[in-house]
């Protein structure tokens, strides 16, 4: 887990991070990471691995989405 935790990381601050709103880094430049998302937003749209419809969970006021299939 650590390992993969680590390579996600590393992807995400080479594709310059994740703009979700309104953001952008230092250099006025959006992040495209969030093209890389699977889940993220997708609330009851397919999985893009195995087809099941994404779930969303409300944790503290921020929202969570994830495949029950493939994230158990």
């Amino acid at each position: 887990l650590v390992d993969e935790i680590r390579q996600v990381l590393s992807d995400a601050i080479k594709a310059g991070g994740t703009t979700l709103r309104d953001f952008s880094g230092t250099d006025g430049q959006p992040g495209y990471f969030s093209q890389s998302l699977f889940v993220y937003g997708r609330e009851s749209e397919p999985c893009l691995q195995c087809g099941s419809p994404v779930k969303r969970r409300i944790i503290g006021q921020r929202s969570t989405f994830y495949c029950p299939v493939c994230q158990q």
